[in-house]
């Protein structure tokens, strides 16, 4: 069997895979730092995680024995069954999903007309609004409390999820345009609209029809960022909704933990911060392939 691949490979011009070949001793060296290096970061990173999603399935005993147990002893689910005892954990789940996705919706449906607008036409004060545009991801999000705050007051729109939706749109609109205005300048050419006139369609089935469909990764990508600054942010969504049972999951929790259930309740604590990761990590995987595609060409300009 060796000979026969061996002969097929000769045959092909190909030769015997070896990452090291041509590699001198300080190649290797290096390549082996970059490795080392990465698995260092990677652990780094990823422990916290280990260590959240390994304690939920722990008593809180074990979670603070010492030395530590690095892995449960049994598949113990009792905080996931005991967690809405002590916190509405669904409730708060419901409540973020719900924000969320709205204002994503919202979000992405501006964002992609307005992208589209100052990618095709060239308008007078055009360069002015992109200007402004860039100039809103300049100013620390701290220095906005204020002002948005007695915005949504003078609204009406405290402890309402239409003032928490109001101003997560808001946020991210300026990165979602400049975003997809680069998205369609790379990705979806003039040409495709001149096509599809010429077969009789307006601007606007032309945009519906042919460019939507073909910019779909650069619009995935805007609604996983602007889904994921909704679903974790906690500044907000602390000050502009904490009422009752209208709170965020982040909030929930954090409010859960400075109360002292998180020290006394570690286990139902991290259960609870696990089934938080679970929404957002659902959607990340289902449009992963969209959102690099949808970055990568919207970079190139």
């Amino acid at each position: 069997m060796t000979d026969v691949v061996g002969i097929a490979r000769r045959r092909l011009g190909l030769s015997a895979f070896n990452p090291w070949r041509g590699l001198s001793g300080q190649d290797t060296l290096t390549k082996i730092a970059i490795i080392a290096i990465t698995v260092l970061m990677l652990v780094y990173i990823l422990l916290p995680v280990f260590w959240m999603v390994k304690s939920s399935f722990q008593s809180a005993l074990d979670i603070r024995a010492n030395p530590p147990i690095w892995f449960p002893t049994s598949l113990n689910l009792e905080a996931y069954e005991d967690v809405d005892l002590v916190i509405p954990v669904w409730q708060y789940l419901y409540n973020s999903v719900y924000v969320s996705l709205i204002a994503t919706v919202f979000a992405t449906a501006i964002a992609t007309a307005a992208a589209y607008v100052l990618a095709r036409f060239r308008f007078p004060y055009a360069t002015l609004i992109l200007t402004l545009i860039l100039v809103t991801q300049l100013i620390p999000p701290i220095t906005r409390v204020f002002p948005i705050y007695t915005f949504i007051q003078n609204l009406g729109l405290l402890n309402t999820y239409t003032g928490i939706i109001i101003a997560y749109i808001g946020f991210s609109l300026p990165f979602a345009v400049l975003l997809l205005r680069g998205y369609f300048e790379a990705s979806s050419p003039p040409e495709l609209e001149e096509a599809a006139m010429v077969d009789g369609c307006t601007y606007f089935s032309a945009f519906w029809r042919i460019i939507l469909p073909v910019s779909l990764p650069g619009i995935a990508a805007v609604a996983v960022f602007t889904f994921l600054n909704a679903w974790n942010d906690f500044l907000w969504a602390s000050i502009l909704l904490n009422q009752g049972d209208m709170k965020t999951i982040q909030v929930g929790i954090g409010d859960f933990a400075s109360e002292g259930g998180g020290v006394q309740y570690v286990n139902l604590f991290m259960a609870a911060c696990v089934l938080a990761t679970i929404p957002a990590l659902i959607m990340f995987l289902f449009v992963q392939r969209w959102l690099v595609g949808g970055l990568t060409a919207g970079s190139v300009k």
